[in-house]
């Protein structure tokens, strides 16, 4: 479980650089200022959904898991989207969902969610 809490700890690290960036870059952007801030906003709350994922994963709670991976899933798209213009971030997205999504089905992890469900 320490492997898909770490991604997704690191992943909320990128969501709210990203945030931050939009904010910083919203004060010379003219009119597309509310759209970065829009954007910010956006990754704010994305960051919040897989913080309290990674949260609740760690406890093995059972809502987190399918939150995770539903995100992931959006990941794996953003990623194949992106991939063609900057290929290191398409990458760096597509290793990181990948990797979550492995972690959440290796034996140990199942099974320590079977535990958690019986218990």
């Amino acid at each position: 479980m320490l492997l898909v809490v770490v991604v997704l700890g690191v992943q909320v690290l990128a969501l709210l650089g990203t945030a931050l960036s939009f904010v910083l870059t919203a004060f010379s952007a003219g009119p597309l200022a509310g759209s970065l801030l829009g954007l910010a906003v956006m990754f704010l709350i994305f960051a919040a959904g897989v913080a309290a994922a990674a949260r609740g994963s760690w406890k093995l709670h059972r809502w987190a898991r399918p939150a995770a991976i539903a995100f992931e899933l959006l990941v794996i798209v953003f990623a194949f989207s992106v991939i063609g213009g900057s290929l290191w971030l398409g990458l760096a997205c597509l290793v990181t969902a990948i990797a979550v999504l492995l972690g959440y089905f290796l034996p140990p992890v199942v099974d320590a969610y079977n535990r958690a469900l019986e218990g």
